[in-house]
């Protein structure tokens, strides 16, 4: 009990603060691009992939395609003079009403004193919400984290509730990430399908 409220002591003397969201890179299900015999004779592009593009290209998918894959970048200020390692992490991030992500803690985060990196994965489904990312203002996570005193000491939970505002120029640098990324892939799972 003495361990969790000297925990919660740092903690408590700890501000989280979102720093980045950012898209890393966007995977396309294979399926969407069957191999065939028939594209060995010709580099005529596939209809189904000119198809995808083009209604790609307008904002209209009928069902997910694919996932993108983001990392939310955070900022720990621990003012305290107290270490504390984070061992896991369980949290939802919520884009506005858009949508909840379950995110992952990439690393053990050694809480030192000053600022701290911590770094969050998860993946976002490619369907129509894509499209309505521009209209997300507010990111908000919430969820528990594992911590302890000491790296080898066992673990207990504390719970943490953050929000942020999203620029537009965050918004926008997203939504292009976005695109590009996808486009890219759908392009390259062609090529790949038509096996040379």
């Amino acid at each position: 009990m003495t361990k969790k409220l000297s925990a919660a002591d740092i903690l408590s003397k700890t501000k989280l603060e979102f720093e980045t969201l950012s898209l890393d890179s966007a995977s396309i299900n294979k399926d969407l691009f069957p191999k065939t015999d028939d594209l060995k004779k010709g580099l005529l592009p596939n209809p189904h992939v000119v198809a995808l593009v083009q209604d790609f290209a307008r904002g209209i998918l009928e069902k997910e395609i694919g996932k993108a894959h983001l990392t939310v970048g955070l900022n720990a200020k621990n003012t305290g003079k107290d270490t504390l390692w984070i061992r896991g992490l369980m949290a939802n991030l919520v884009l506005d009403s858009l949508m909840e992500l379950p995110v992952a803690l990439r690393d053990t985060v050694k809480l030192i004193p000053g600022d701290n990196k911590v770094i969050l994965v998860t993946e976002m489904p490619i369907d129509r919400r894509i499209f309505r990312l521009m209209d997300v203002n507010v990111v908000h996570i919430v969820g528990r984290m594992d911590v302890s005193l000491e790296a080898g000491d066992e673990a207990f939970t504390l719970e943490f509730d953050q929000d942020r505002k999203i620029s537009q120029d965050e918004k926008q640098a997203l939504a292009d990430r976005a695109r590009t990324s996808v486009l890219d892939n759908i392009v390259s799972d062609w090529v790949g399908a038509i096996g040379f």
